[in-house]
């Protein structure tokens, strides 16, 4: 199947609509790549999806602990399919097209933990994304206990030790865990950071038009959370396409206006003031606007 554009932004405007746990996310990270490998077939990456599954059946299926599961995970997804987090090349944007991750057996946390999840939930195991800052982790559970994987470390189980360890890695020092570390993250939330982690990387070398992308994409899979079109808005008052970018921010107030508790003053004023810049002709700063977690090596 070589999914057309329109099919393919339909498709990302329906996960938008869709309840969190009908959310595909293997699929829809795939589709999420094709828009950036257009007339590639996506045939052969259903196809692993399918693999991924057979494989784990096989391994995994006296599997009744968080650890047995989690050794079997690590073994159809680092043993027998060699994935591996990409060192080397950490900020490679191929480490988050999911058709190259693929490809090339190497990703971000994010892109093989969300590989480790479609395994795990094609044999009706329960696996969820982990909220910990900066670098994503996964969550296996068994009949009756639990463990955290670290994707991109080879599958490792963490231990509240090597949790603190990796948040003082990640703060540059200090190693408190809080609560919300290691809080579920559900399936739209795990989308909208695999897109930051574009997002933020095309930003960090000013290319605009990938960044703006990703944002477009943001905004239909996560429509109920307007800060994605209030930063696209920005982004393009910033790049010259001051009527796409005033209609945004406009949609935005028009939104904030319909949906009181949706209301942020801090937004609103920042829109107002944008706008009457633009009459000004003064830009933005648009880089203290823009914000997102994304994915570090964690080492």
């Amino acid at each position: 199947m070589i999914p057309t554009l329109d099919k393919q932004i339909d498709y990302l405007k329906n996960v938008g609509h869709l309840a969190e746990d009908d959310i595909d996310l293997a699929e829809t990270a795939l589709m999420l790549g094709s828009l950036d490998r257009p007339g590639v077939s996506l045939q052969k990456y259903h196809h692993h999806l399918k693999i991924l599954k057979l494989d784990l059946d096989s391994v995994g299926h006296n599997a009744v602990t968080a650890q047995e599961r989690a050794e079997a995970l690590v073994e159809v997804m680092l043993e027998n399919h060699e994935y591996k987090g990409n060192e080397k090349f950490y900020d490679d944007l191929q480490n988050v097209n999911l058709m190259s991750v693929i490809n090339r057996r190497l990703g971000l946390p994010i892109s093989l933990g969300i590989l480790y999840i479609h395994a795990g939930r094609s044999k009706g195991w329960r696996i969820e994304g982990v909220n910990f800052p900066a670098h994503f982790l996964i969550r296996v559970y068994g009949e009756n206990d639990q463990a955290i994987l670290d994707p991109f470390h080879g599958g490792k189980i963490l231990n509240a030790h090597d949790l603190r360890d990796l948040i003082g890695t990640i703060s540059g020092g200090e190693n408190k865990l809080e609560q919300w570390h290691h809080a579920p993250l559900g399936n739209r939330a795990i989308l909208v950071r695999f897109l930051n982690n574009i997002k933020i990387r095309c930003l960090n070398v000013s290319d605009f038009d990938l960044a703006m992308n990703a944002l477009r994409r943001t905004s239909y899979i996560d429509p109920n959370n307007i800060v994605h079109k209030f930063e696209l808005g920005m982004l393009q008052i910033h790049t010259k396409s001051v009527e796409e970018g005033k209609q945004n921010l406009l949609d935005c107030l028009d939104y904030m206006d319909d949906n009181l508790d949706a209301d942020d003053d801090k937004m609103r004023g920042q829109i107002l003031n944008t706008l009457k810049e633009m009459r000004a002709y003064n830009k933005p700063n648009v880089f203290e606007l823009i914000k997102g977690d994304i994915d570090n090596k964690g080492d």
